[in-house]
């Protein structure tokens, strides 16, 4: 799975500026997370994901914080995935989050997160920006869990971005899992995140055992 192929993107800006307008919208994101959080946010809701798509891509593409149409020529590069058809994108977005939230209690922060970073680049319900905008909202379900925003030099979203070889794989190894059975296995996606949370953690702990500046 590809998780941000699209066919025919429409930019905004000017593709040397985009890099640098990703990195600005992430941080963008993870405010947001940080304000949902302090509100005392206990579920996900679509409003919250469309916001995140919305910042995901602003000044980037046009289709910020909307579900792609049936005029959209969407794909996934490199994948044999067929993406679900434009029509079913609301009730599939709409049975993630029930499953999300339904399963506070009987799954770990982890596994959800894995789920809804694997399920959302499944259904792949915007034209660009699924990738990014999926790992966000993984965070959002950890830092939900958590209470709080997670301590680090920087966050899991963008931790997972130099190892993208690493979460294809995951993604890929959930979706064999979800062609076998109807209860896909989300150990590989869980473990890398677990490995990239704790790399996270790690660099606040480092952090507070170094030497700051003298008085």
């Amino acid at each position: 799975m590809e998780p941000d192929g699209q066919s025919d993107p429409v930019l905004l800006c000017d593709p040397a500026d985009k890099e640098s307008l990703e990195n600005r919208n992430a941080d963008d994101q993870l405010e947001y997370i940080n304000y949902l959080v302090t509100l005392g946010a206990t579920e996900l809701r679509e409003s919250h994901i469309l916001e995140l798509h919305k910042l995901c891509v602003r000044d980037i593409y046009p289709c910020g914080g909307t579900y792609r149409a049936l005029i959209n020529k969407v794909y996934i590069a490199n994948s044999q995935h067929e993406i679900p058809e434009a029509a079913s994108v609301p009730a599939l977005v709409h049975e993630a989050i029930d499953w999300i939230n339904d399963s506070r209690r009987k799954r770990s922060a982890l596994e959800r997160a894995a789920y809804s970073m694997w399920r959302v680049n499944w259904i792949h319900p915007f034209c660009g920006g699924n990738g990014r905008t999926s790992r966000a909202i993984a965070y959002l379900l950890v830092c939900i869990e958590n209470g709080a925003m997670l301590p680090g030099d920087k966050a899991m979203p963008s931790l997972i971005i130099p190892r993208r070889d690493d979460y294809l794989t995951a993604l890929r190894a959930v979706d064999e899992s979800a062609r076998k059975s109807d209860e896909p296995d989300f150990a590989a996606m869980s473990s890398f995140l677990q490995e990239i949370l704790t790399r996270q953690l790690a660099s606040a702990i480092d952090k507070l055992s170094s030497c700051g500046p003298a008085d």
